[in-house]
Parts: structure tokens; sequence; C-alpha cells
């Protein structure tokens, strides 16, 4: 909801209680509140065209897994991952092949892995060629399935750790077995053959590429004295780092009457970890006045997630 408000394409819902909206400025669309995981369910088998979900979600849940379509990969949210955890009182292992040789032997009872991602875990030890396992499916508490006797490690989301800890579990070093965040996704037939969805989806992406570049930058504006346009660039290149996006923008400003003309207004975007630093490379050219303004969108002259989709999808 907070994203699409963001890119201008606010949820509208006449009913807080109802799980049907509609999108601000964008007629004949139905937006449907789901739970991610049906979200990736119902996009691959076509019922819903477009969505938000995970990447843990899609690789799990998602059937069939071609007709899946990631329009942008990562929206800026959401990030964990998939990894193994085990009780922490097994002080000598903290690494996935510890734990594979302890298992390895088929006169050793098998171990018992408490998860909801069957088919992620299945792949994940199929790498390494293990096969001594079997699988306890649970769908929420797994923290506690170690403690429970019911499992011996297991198979979840992990984010900052913290959960594992709380419940005596640790996670173990090359055990990820993926990275996941929130992407958009869409249905592959869907998007070929509707070119009304083709051109929202391409709205979309781009208004949520604008966003997340935007809100990462502050816009600059400095005034500098200078005998002309081509002078001012000079300081610019000789007394900073300072290049903005594709250059500064370097313009005139008119002087109240009676005072001195060749003052410039210089514009620039840059990052904003490096906002303090740009402030004093202006100032050390002589600049004033810094003006520092967000970003709210920066749009590109076109968009390379964009290209390929288009790729993937018409060929």
């Amino acid at each position: 909801k907070n994203l699409l408000r963001e890119i201008g394409m606010d949820l509208q819902l006449s009913n807080p209680r109802q799980y049907i909206a509609s999108l601000r400025g964008v007629p004949n669309v139905e937006v449907w509140l789901q739970r991610p995981v049906d979200v990736a369910r119902k996009v691959a088998n076509g019922d819903v065209d477009l969505g938000f979900t995970g990447t843990d979600l899609v690789a799990e849940y998602a059937e069939p897994q071609d007709q899946i379509i990631t329009v942008h990969e990562d929206i800026g949210f959401g990030k964990c991952r998939l990894g193994v955890g085990i009780p922490m009182k097994w002080t000598e292992m903290s690494t996935i092949e510890q734990l594979i040789e302890k298992y390895s032997d088929q006169d050793t009872a098998p171990l018992r892995i408490a998860t909801k991602f069957k088919r992620q875990t299945h792949e994940f030890f199929d790498k390494f060629k293990f096969t001594n396992f079997c699988i306890e499916e649970m769908d929420g508490a797994l923290e506690a399935s170690t403690q429970m006797g019911t499992a011996d490690v297991i198979v979840d989301l992990i984010s900052s750790g913290v959960t594992l800890r709380e419940n005596l579990l640790k996670e173990l070093e090359g055990g990820t077995v993926l990275r996941s965040n929130m992407q958009l996704i869409a249905n592959r037939d869907a998007l070929k053959q509707n070119s009304t969805l083709e051109n929202l989806t391409r709205e979309v992406l781009e208004r949520i590429e604008a966003h997340l570049s935007g809100k990462d930058r502050y816009n600059l504006i400095a005034n500098i004295r200078g005998s002309s346009p081509g002078e001012v660039a000079r300081k610019l290149s000789r007394g900073t780092e300072l290049r903005g996006m594709d250059g500064p923008t370097i313009s005139t400003v008119i002087p109240p009457i009676a005072e001195e003309a060749g003052m410039y207004a210089i514009a620039l975007i840059v990052e904003k970890t490096r906002l303090y630093k740009a402030v004093e490379e202006l100032r050390n050219i002589g600049g004033s006045g810094v003006c520092v303004l967000p970003v709210t969108y920066v749009f590109e002259r076109e968009s390379a997630r964009w290209k390929k989709v288009c790729k993937e999808v018409f060929g």
C-alpha cells in the first residue's frame, strides 16, 4: 500500500474490511488483497495478471513456473533469506558441510527438517547429493520444533536472526538456501495477449524504478559568481567531484536592479550519502545559498528492465 501511494497510484478502498480495491487514476483495474503465497500461485495459474510477492514464495509455490515473468526483481523491502537453523547446543557444528557429514552415513537416522519450503529444501540438499533426510512439513512456529523434539533442524526465513537466537537456534554458515525480497511479477500469457495489461505493467514498473532511484538522491541548488557559464563549469570540474547524473545545470541568475551581474545558479543531483561532502565542495568554490530538495522520481531515457521483459515475453 505504501509503495503504491509513493508512486502516485494509491489504493482506493470503499470499505477497510473488503479485499477488493481500485487504483487512483487507473480505470477498469481491480486490485485484490491476498496473502503473498496466494499472489504467487494466482499469478502463475492466471487467476490474476500482476502481483507483488516474495522471491521465496514464487520459487516454492508458483506453478507453472514458466508462466511467471519477473518484472522488477527487488522493489525495496521484504529482504530476508531462507536458511538452515540448528540448535545452539550443537557447539561443534557451524557449517552446512559439517551437518551433511554427520548425517551422510545411510545407517544413521535421517535428518529431520522442519520447513514449509519443501521444494527449495530438496533442491538445496540435492546440490550436495545429500539424501539422508526427511521433511517435517509445518506452517508456522518452526523455531519451536527442535525443542519439542519433532525436528532436528529447520529451514525457514531469516532476516535479523533474532528469532532464531531467542529460540536457542543458530544459522549455519553456507546454509543459505536462497535470498528473497518483494518483487513485481506478471503472468506471461496475460502480458502477451493483453495490450492494456502491457501498458499498465510498463507504467507501474517505470514509476517504481523512478521512485526507487529518486528516494536515494537530493537535488542541490547553489549560487556562484563567474564571468560566464563556462567559467562556472570549469570551477566545478577543477575544484569538485560533482558531476550530477548527466552533468550540472548552470543558469543565469537575474540580479536586482542596480546590482552587479555575474551570478549563476548550479543545479545537480547527488546521492544522499554524499550530501554534506557535496555542500562543502560547493562552498569551497564560492557556492552560497545551497538549497537541498528531495527528488521524487528519476525517469531514465528508457527502462532496461522493461526491454528485458519485452524480449522474454514477445521475443
